[in-house]
């Protein structure tokens, strides 16, 4: 996984529940907690990191991903500066796979993204598939509230995650 994962992470943590949260955090992981932007590391070092901050902070697993995630997606517009050609969160949401993560490619080449695939879309929903080696579709339904808070756009995201690819519903409220 991306350094800059972990590295937002962490800053993530910090301005949510204070220093002490993350000294906690990385003391209760048993990790060094020491990464970098462009280091590379396991997957399963964030899932340590986000169980140690749960249970140290008394948080549900799903809350940090989806709070993790709307952070996150402030960092990430950041980095992509033609994030202003898209007009809206279905706009954006439905060019993930073809415009967004090829860009994120050129910037992190092996990075192991997920797919998502627009099963329907109506001027007030769109659903899309979710496709992942991970189970980071809380993280996914944050990033893209994320996208509504950038957009200015009032929307629900429902998981559906008994189907088989796991959907993602977003609906204009």
């Amino acid at each position: 996984m991306k350094g800059m994962v972990f590295t937002e992470f962490v800053e993530f943590v910090e301005n949510r529940y204070g220093f002490d949260a993350v000294d906690g955090m990385i003391e209760d992981s048993g990790l060094s907690g020491v990464y970098t932007q462009a280091g590379n590391y396991p997957f399963e070092e964030m899932v340590t990191l986000v169980v140690a901050l749960c249970e140290k902070q008394k948080v549900e697993l799903v809350e940090v991903l989806e709070k993790y995630g709307e952070y996150l997606f402030g960092k990430l517009a950041s980095l992509y500066p033609n994030i202003n050609k898209f007009s809206s969160v279905f706009d954006i949401v439905s060019h993930v796979d073809n415009i967004i993560h090829p860009e994120v490619r050129k910037l992190y080449p092996d990075a192991d993204l997920p797919s998502f695939r627009v099963v329907t879309q109506t001027e007030n929903k769109l659903i899309m598939e979710y496709m992942s080696n991970k189970s980071l579709q809380h993280l996914a339904k944050g990033l893209i509230l994320g996208v509504a808070q950038y957009y200015n756009e009032n929307i629900v995201v429902n998981i559906q995650e008994d189907s088989n690819p796991i959907l993602l519903e977003i609906i204009k409220s």
